[in-house]
């Protein structure tokens, strides 16, 4: 979702992490999604945040053994949306694959359910552990690491940057 720049301006607390409406519906609704999925499931879950290092991992449910963990999402538009459409289709959405294997990497859990919840009704996914995805992601922090313990932002991309033309910004000009 964030550019490095984006990510680097909250990790150094130059920006605060925006709370949209969708997320907080996702809040909102996650102590009821873990219920209907432990029930669905049986399996019962704990949310905790990890830490490994120099990475860390807040995680929607682990098993008390630690043998499963749980990422639940709560679609603002339900069985609509495309994440439901994509999971519906036995397919996970790179940003949510990579997230997920992201906990997997931390927690050391040998899978992971990811569990789309729409109020009423959930779609599980089960995902395993991919170490090419492990490699690639401690490959990330690892290029993006030196900009937070020098305090220098890194390069702006696209997604960083607008240009504006509009009759306001000329004024200002």
């Amino acid at each position: 979702w964030q550019t490095p720049y984006q990510l680097w301006l909250q990790k150094t607390g130059r920006a605060e992490v925006e709370t949209t409406e969708v997320m907080r519906r996702g809040t909102a609704l996650e102590p009821a999604a873990r219920h209907a999925y432990e029930v669905e499931t049986g399996n019962v879950m704990q949310p905790l945040v990890l830490q490994e290092g120099d990475y860390s991992a807040s995680l929607d449910g682990m098993t008390l053994d630690g043998e499963l963990i749980v990422e639940i999402k709560c679609p603002y538009k339900g069985q609509a949306s495309s994440l439901w459409q994509a999971v519906e289709g036995g397919e996970v959405p790179e940003h949510y694959r990579l997230q997920v294997q992201h906990q997997l990497m931390v927690s050391g859990a040998p899978m992971a359910h990811l569990w789309v919840f729409d109020g009423h009704r959930g779609l599980l996914r089960e995902i395993l552990p991919c170490p090419s995805d492990f490699e690639a992601i401690s490959a990330g922090w690892g290029a993006f690491a030196p900009f937070l313990v020098g305090d220098t932002p890194p390069p702006l991309g696209e997604r960083d940057t607008r240009e504006r033309r509009d009759a306001a910004w000329q004024q200002a000009a």
